[in-house]
């Protein structure tokens, strides 16, 4: 495709240069551009891509496309006859579009499932594919832990990549003959416009509690942001929405689009009822009876704790949205393995839980506590810290729900990046009102010290960081897995007691 192609019907300022250029690939990082390549200079946190167009301009760029003119002395590194230089209002936006464009629109190709929502998004969208896989379907899956594409599986950086990334995975998947794709769409991929050009099949928003206030500053912007999904969806597709939130549910009589709606306590289309609780303490799975508009059945889970019966709904009214039957519902619903660093239980023969979890804002901390309480005969001790250059105003709810529901409590270090752990612990506990607290900036020291307190029939929750395999300190990653942590010393403590 020439540059004149790939930008079609966009909005465009002005263009200076040849526009029939054979384009050989798109780049927004200029150390990946190569001969005949387009490179968007987009506006980052950190850095500017704007910096880089001389950069990209040496590697052989034969178009830049961007959001202010051009300045004089990065033209003087150009072949004027054989370079463009186009500008844009909004090269974000320009990026995602034509990362459609090039890749033949990849999303019109698939079933394109979008999860959003607070928490829930990852074990929702794992559940949800294997329930299409059931059914002997092949479906991709791009979100929080991995990116799926059919051939092969990658570490994911973000919940939902850049949209030029975002793309080529989409169109890997058609490659590969998927039929569809299961994607988690965060809030910031909405406001970034990494999801333009895509077009969903069906649409869920699971929950709605804070989060990410230091990115989108007032809650009520953080939920229009949210909403933004259901403005792409195709002619056909459906929404599917979690009744059982005061702020979700209006949205079922306000969208003008076929809505299936899933809950517990609502009258929503897709209910649960007869929850197992025995099941949760004595199996470590779920099961519960499932009514919907065409009758109802039984579904069993693998999965722990109560609050997936909300990740298993929002999936199956996902299936039922579109058009699948019960029993390959059944059948999925079964085989989803439990989520890594979701509710994870780690073994190692001690008598007691130890629980790893992703649980990073308050809600989902709350929810995991209780979950854990319940199943519980013991004490419930938890290990957990906050983020740092993150949403502050979280942080001293996160230590007031830590302290309130657990009986002791180890507030550590998360992921500082590049602020002090020590003014994020003092954060946390501002909104301590217990003296049941322990401070420990040190994580795998806070996680030993939980571990040998522990007795039989107690449960350890270690929180906040769930499938992550580092610590970022001073802006640098280190290798740090809570799992492998927390085996180690449980084996420790274990070899402790035999001597």
């Amino acid at each position: 495709m020439t540059t004149l192609e790939l930008l079609e019907g966009l909005n465009i300022r002005r263009t200076d240069g040849p526009l029939n250029i054979e384009i050989k690939g798109l780049a927004y990082d200029s150390r990946l551009v190569e001969k005949d390549f387009i490179f968007v200079a987009v506006k980052g946190f950190r850095v500017d891509g704007h910096d880089y167009i001389k950069d990209a301009l040496s590697r052989g760029a034969a178009a830049i496309i961007m959001e202010n003119a051009i300045v004089a002395d990065a033209k003087q590194h150009a072949d004027l006859n054989s370079t463009s230089f186009v500008e844009v209002p909004e090269s974000r936006k320009t990026l995602a579009l034509i990362s459609s464009a090039f890749y033949g629109h990849p999303s019109k190709s698939l079933s394109l499932i979008g999860i959003t929502g607070t928490n829930g998004k990852t074990t929702t969208s794992f559940i949800t594919k294997s329930i299409i896989e059931a059914g002997g379907s092949k479906a991709g899956l791009i979100g929080t832990i991995s990116c799926m594409t059919g051939e092969r599986t990658e570490v994911s950086v973000n919940t939902t990549p850049e949209s030029l990334d975002l793309q080529r995975y989409l169109s890997e998947m058609v490659t590969n003959k998927m039929e569809y794709a299961v994607l988690e769409v965060s809030s910031h991929a909405l406001s970034l416009d990494r999801v333009k050009g895509c077009t969903y099949k069906a649409a869920a928003f699971t929950n709605f509690t804070q989060d990410h206030l230091d990115f989108h500053n007032t809650m009520t912007e953080y939920f229009r942001v949210k909403t933004r999904i259901f403005d792409s969806l195709a002619e056909d597709g459906k929404v599917v929405l979690n009744m059982d939130d005061p702020m979700i549910r209006p949205i079922a009589q306000e969208i003008k689009r076929d809505v299936v709606t899933f809950g517990i306590k609502s009258n929503a289309m897709i209910r649960a009822e007869n929850i197992s609780d025995n099941s949760v303490v004595l199996s470590g799975g779920l099961s519960f009876d499932v009514r919907t508009p065409d009758g109802g059945f039984r579904v069993d889970s693998k999965l722990m704790g109560r609050f997936n019966v909300y990740n298993i709904l929002a999936s199956i009214g996902i299936a039922y949205a579109l058009g699948i039957n019960e029993d390959t519902i059944k059948k999925g619903v079964r085989a989803a393995e439990p989520v890594e660093g979701r509710f994870e239980n780690l073994d190692e023969g001690q008598d007691f839980f130890c629980i790893v979890d992703y649980a990073h804002t308050e809600d989902a901390l709350r929810k995991l506590i209780d979950e854990a309480r319940f199943m519980t005969k013991g004490r419930v001790i938890t290990v957990v810290g906050c983020g740092g250059d993150r949403d502050s105003s979280k942080r001293p709810l996160m230590g007031f729900a830590a302290s309130e529901l657990s009986d002791l409590v180890f507030i550590t270090s998360d992921n500082p990046r590049t602020e002090d752990p020590m003014e994020i612990i003092k954060n946390m506990l501002k909104g301590i009102k217990k003296e049941n607290y322990t401070v420990q900036p040190d994580r795998e020291t806070a996680i030993r010290e939980a571990v040998s307190i522990a007795h039989e029939g107690d449960t350890v929750i270690v929180a906040g960081k769930g499938h992550e395999d580092y610590q970022e300190i001073n802006g640098e990653r280190y290798y740090f897995s809570d799992k492998e942590v927390l085996r180690k010393v449980i084996r420790e403590h274990l070899a402790g007691d035999g001597e």
